[in-house]
């Protein structure tokens, strides 16, 4: 196990690993014994029942001490525990990036090129009459 240590919740006294996985040990065997013989336990549920109801916490990741407890149930209770589904990765984005769908946009109104003088070959105003040539 790692070097980092348990803690009580109440008070915030340290807790030896050893006294730690004792106590997770005995509350994780009275949570298995409470679930009927068809349901099951997540390990990640049973990881947090078992700190809630002891009072025994620790920083360390659960797949570091949660083996260690559960090897110290009997086989018919950790038939009860399964294993827990793989969580969907989501991102969320700051709220002032998202941005609402976008509208399809308008088709573009084609503008006919403008009118140019064959005798001058200046664009004609929009009376149609050159001004230079007239």
């Amino acid at each position: 196990m790692s070097g980092q240590a348990a803690y009580r919740l109440g008070d915030g006294a340290p807790v030896t690993m050893d006294s730690a996985r004792a106590i997770w040990v005995a509350v994780a065997r009275e949570v298995l014994e409470a679930v009927t013989s068809t349901g099951s336990v997540a390990h990640s549920e049973l990881a947090r029942l078992v700190q809630q109801r002891s009072g025994v916490y620790t920083r360390m990741p659960v797949t570091e001490w949660l083996p260690d407890v559960v090897s110290g149930l009997d086989a018919h209770l950790t038939a009860r525990l399964r294993v827990d589904a793989p969580r969907a990765v989501t991102r969320a984005r700051p709220a002032a990036t998202r941005r609402a769908p976008a509208k399809p946009a308008a088709p573009k109104r084609e503008v006919p090129p403008p009118a140019i003088c064959p005798t001058c070959f200046m664009q004609l105003p929009a009376s149609g009459r050159c001004d230079t040539c007239a």
